[in-house]
């Protein structure tokens, strides 16, 4: 749902000037690794809508808001760094999730703060760059690989055993075919569960 709310297409024609393509999973399109099959989460609000309230929420017309199960407020804070690029991807994101009845509140930070906030898993939602262009290797595993969790690179703490073992297997193995495989079955697994919400390439 927070995903199919982001307007990513507006985000990339306002903030870049259309420089920059959807991002559709964790690994970059054009690489050998990229599963191109992948099912598509376009921009749909209405759809969006049907998830958000498929989730079990209901609505507070009393304060205005929407309350999960146990009567907390659907409502988070994110983080994203203090650059004018930045600040203007995080208020749409904010526009788009409002308008799905998610409150949130931004916070603007220096890089090496919201690097921080990464490091110590101090956050709700964090927008935040991966760089990859010095890894010729399209190995995802830092970022989504169990071991990573507490003292790595797996900032989200997705903790998949699926997932994992593709990219244990993918990164051991030198038959190409055989990590194209692996890696496209973890990007299934990835899109099925989100464990962060991939935007655009720039």
């Amino acid at each position: 749902a927070l995903l199919a709310s982001i307007n990513r297409e507006l985000i990339i024609e306002r903030v870049y000037g259309g420089q920059a393509v959807v991002a559709n999973g964790p690994i970059m399109p054009g690489t050998w690794a990229f599963y191109s099959d992948l099912e598509n989460v376009d921009y749909d609000a209405v759809l969006a809508e049907s998830l958000f309230n498929a989730s079990g929420l209901t609505y507070d017309e009393e304060a205005g808001v929407y309350k999960t199960e146990v009567g907390l407020e659907v409502a988070l804070t994110l983080i994203h760094p203090e650059t004018n690029e930045h600040l203007q991807i995080a208020e749409m994101i904010k526009e788009n999730w409002e308008a799905l009845g998610v409150e949130v509140t931004l916070e603007s930070k220096p890089y090496e703060d919201v690097l921080t906030a990464l490091e110590t898993r101090e956050y709700q939602a964090l927008l935040v760059d991966v760089n990859l262009a010095s890894s010729p290797d399209p190995d995802p595993y830092p970022f989504w690989g169990q071991a990573q969790i507490g003292s790595g690179q797996n900032y989200a703490e997705w903790d998949n055993r699926s997932a994992s073992e593709f990219l244990e297997q993918a990164r051991m193995t030198v038959d190409l075919g055989e990590r194209e495989r692996l890696y496209r079955n973890f990007q299934v697994v990835f899109m099925r569960e989100l464990p962060s919400l991939p935007l655009f390439y720039p």
